[in-house]
C-alpha cells in the first residue's frame, strides 16, 4: 500500500486519504440531496444542523473536513470506516425520500 509523508513527519496509508475524501463527497451529496428533498416538501431531521445549515455544501464540506482533519490528526482514522457506512446508509435515505417526493 503506498504511503503519503505529512509535513508532521507522520506517514498515512493512501487508503485513509481515500476513505477522508469519500466521507468529505458523501458529506457534501447528503446536502445536495437533502436540498432537493427540502425543496421538494420534506422535512430535515438533523437537530444539529436544522434547515438552516442542513443543505448548505459548503457548511457540510467543511464540517465534514474538519472531523476528518481531528481523526487523523488524533489518529483515530479507523472510525472512517464506520461513518462512511454511516453516511452511505443516511445518502440512500436521502435519495429515497427525493425519489417518493418527485
Amino acid at each position: 500500500m503506498a504511503r503519503v509523508r505529512w509535513g508532521v513527519g507522520e506517514t498515512i496509508l493512501s487508503r485513509t486519504i481515500l476513505l477522508c475524501v469519500v466521507f468529505v463527497g458523501l458529506n457534501i451529496l447528503d446536502a445536495w440531496l437533502t436540498r432537493v428533498a427540502l425543496g421538494l416538501g420534506s422535512q430535515e431531521f438533523n437537530p444539529f444542523l436544522g434547515v438552516r445549515f442542513g443543505s448548505s455544501m459548503l457548511v457540510k464540506g467543511l464540517i465534514a473536513a474538519g472531523i476528518v482533519l481531528a481523526l487523523v490528526l488524533f489518529k483515530r482514522d479507523r472510525l472512517l470506516r464506520l461513518l462512511n457506512v454511516g453516511m452511505v446508509v443516511i445518502c440512500a435515505w436521502n435519495a429515497l425520500a427525493v425519489w417518493s417526493w418527485s
